[in-house]
């Protein structure tokens, strides 16, 4: 069924191509989105699930369940998108007055939010992968207490993923003015506001999303997998004697890594000993000044 209600507005097109355009964008936005926005949703939530196991607790995946989280409103936006402006005007010829009220407050301003933080999520894993590698010991609370560890480990959760939702609503605060809703007659319309129109915001609008949301993740991903890249291969290396570098250079980076190494892990376990025995000690130190014992 075919019910083009907008086609005489493409006068450049003749009727017949002006109906296959809208059966295009029918399959293409309409049915396959609607599909893999469904299948994507399914695949996360399945994930989250595996993720969310107990013993599968670390930083690492509770920062790819914050991605799938992020990737599913996403997902959950497209779908109310291509349903309320494709799909449903397809048959019933119009486009249902739902979409009209949530497009200006939510499904626009909050599909370029979700798809925001889910490119940031990503630079975010990356940068925890890089200080999970380069800086290991960073990761250990240093009191060995159950509740202290639970407060580190939420705080390093906090201190990766609100960033990327602060900015990423910061980069996108303007959608929310580009729209608003209008009652005409009784019908409900969806109004452009002049800011959408104004050459200036255009063109500062192109240049920081492609720039941030373009340029800047693609090079941090990039430089930072690099990075561990490199960390691991040098680590594989020296552990089957060769010289990542060759020559002296790399010879005297075994020998300081074989010095710091052993001292790096006597470090870890002095920590672990003296959080482990610090309760006792004060324990015995308050003894001892209530009943003190002449030596």
């Amino acid at each position: 069924m075919t019910n083009c209600t907008n086609c005489s507005s493409c006068t450049f097109l003749t009727l017949d191509e002006q109906i296959l355009l809208y059966d295009v964008k029918y399959w293409m936005e309409g049915v396959i989105q609607l599909s893999l926005a469904v299948i994507g949703v399914t695949t996360n939530l399945v994930s989250i699930y595996v993720l969310s196991r107990k013993e599968l607790v670390n930083t690492f995946n509770q920062l790819l369940i914050a991605l799938a989280i992020f990737d599913i409103l996403y997902l959950v936006i497209a779908f109310l998108d291509s349903l309320g402006q494709v799909f449903l005007p397809f048959y019933s010829g119009h486009v249902p007055a739902w979409y009209f009220l949530l497009t200006p407050y939510l499904l626009y301003p909050c599909k370029a939010i979700s798809l925001t933080c889910s490119i940031f999520m990503m630079v975010s894993i990356g940068v925890e992968r890089y200080m999970a590698v380069y800086y290991p010991f960073s990761r250990i609370p240093l009191i060995g207490s159950g509740g202290s560890k639970n407060r580190c480990f939420n705080k390093r959760l906090f201190v990766y993923i609100f960033p990327v939702i602060f900015f990423s609503i910061i980069l996108n605060i303007f959608k929310f003015l580009e729209s608003k809703v209008k009652m005409e007659e009784g019908s409900v319309k969806l109004e452009i506001q002049e800011i959408r129109y104004d050459p200036t915001y255009l063109t500062v609008n192109i240049w920081v999303r492609f720039i941030v949301l373009g340029a800047l993740p693609v090079g941090a991903i990039i430089s930072l997998n690099c990075c561990i890249y490199w960390a691991v291969r040098r680590a594989r290396m020296e552990r089957g004697g060769e010289q990542p570098g060759g020559g002296g250079t790399g010879k005297r980076k075994e020998v300081e890594m074989k010095r710091i190494v052993p001292s790096m892990r006597k470090t870890a376990q002095l920590t672990a000993a003296y959080s482990g025995n610090r309760w006792n000690l004060r324990l015995r130190n308050k003894k001892l000044r209530e009943d003190p014992i002449d030596l």
